[in-house]
């Protein structure tokens, strides 16, 4: 299964006051990266149904000083708690004010020296000039897009506008980010979010939106969230969405970001959703009826192959290029290819295949 990131609660004392800072272990490249991940504010004005600080829901209510946030990290960071920032709100008031916060805290951070990561989550409905500032000064910045289409944001209460408050302003997050990258800047780029099974979306819908995340605004990450109920809320007796089809959409996500994959290439059941018991990469394989002869396919038919990845298939063709050519199953067993996942799809002399398969 999917590992999803985690978090610790380290209480600290700076100067005169305790706090209790929320440690997000975040997975990057296979490390485990420290964050300190914090709202801003958890006073909200929206009311979507399936959150835990919907305006209408009484809970625990807090925010932060632009100062006392940054004097907090920088403690925190000091210590050698975390390596980075990751910092997002709810909408207490107009998104603009919000993101102000933000970027205020972060330039005080910048202004004491902190060069670390700092991820931002800006608000939907946000200025072209905040987002611009945010880019300049931020390591990833993004927006939560959360639903795939306007009528999932009309069943969850979500008031905004789903074209204007989200697209546009992710449409205009990508061109901000990809001038800074210009200067060096925002290097770790565009993210987003999408819940899973709060709403009636599909996988065909999650699928499509997230090609269009990759592809055409040059995300670097979408990340899912699996729905959990939540007490005092409309959705509280819903059940909670089973994670294999979180873990599913990650591996469908990179298969899009990694692998140029596209949404139409996934093999879907009756009710547009992917399969929870195959890897979807396997199902793909099947349906394009994939036998690939490793000694001259090219790189892009290469990597389609379920049990060799992007690194494997880069070994190939440098054996390959070097001279080699691929007579026995154990040449390519050396080199990483998961011969039990890439068998049925490759051309290899008959004899070895049966060999293989039972051992």
């Amino acid at each position: 299964m999917y590992k999803s990131e985690k978090f610790r609660f380290l209480t600290t004392v700076v100067g005169d006051d305790k706090y209790t800072v929320p440690i997000y272990e975040a997975a990057a490249r296979s490390k485990c990266v420290p964050l300190l991940k914090t709202m801003f504010s958890s006073h909200c004005r929206n009311d979507c149904k399936f959150c835990a600080f919907r305006a209408e829901r009484r809970a625990r209510r807090e925010n932060w000083q632009p100062e006392e946030l940054a004097k907090v990290t920088m403690h925190v960071q000091k210590k050698g708690w975390i390596r980075g920032l990751f910092l997002s709100s709810s909408v207490h008031g107009d998104p603009d004010k919000v993101v102000e916060n933000e970027l205020e805290t972060v330039r005080i951070l910048r202004s004491k020296g902190f060069s670390s990561y700092i991820h931002l989550r800006l608000m939907p409905g946000v200025s072209t000039e905040l987002i611009k500032q945010a880019a300049e000064i931020s390591d990833r910045i993004g927006i939560n897009i959360e639903f795939p289409r306007a009528e999932h944001y009309n069943d969850m209460k979500i008031f905004l506008d789903f074209r204007q408050d989200i697209i546009k302003r992710l449409k205009i997050v990508s061109r901000e980010v990809e001038k800074a990258q210009k200067n060096g800047k925002c290097r770790a780029g565009l993210d987003s979010q999408m819940v899973v099974g709060a709403s009636n979306e599909t996988d065909k819908d999650i699928l499509k939106v997230s090609d269009w995340l990759y592809h055409r605004l040059k995300a670097r990450r979408v990340y899912y969230s699996s729905f959990r109920p939540v007490s005092n809320t409309p959705l509280e007796k819903q059940p909670a969405e089973n994670r294999w089809r979180e873990y599913r959409l990650y591996q469908s996500s990179f298969l899009i970001q990694k692998y140029k994959f596209h949404s139409k290439d996934f093999v879907l059941d009756s009710n547009n959703k992917l399969p929870l018991n195959v890897d979807p990469k396997v199902l793909i394989a099947k349906r394009l009826e994939l036998h690939v002869d490793i000694n001259t396919a090219e790189f892009n038919e290469i990597i389609k192959v379920p049990g060799i990845g992007i690194d494997t298939a880069n070994k190939i063709i440098f054996e390959r290029n070097s001279g080699t050519n691929f007579k026995k199953l154990d040449q390519l067993k050396n080199l990483g290819v998961i011969l039990k996942r890439a068998l049925p799809f490759i051309k290899i002399p008959t004899e070895q295949k049966t060999l293989y398969q039972f051992i």
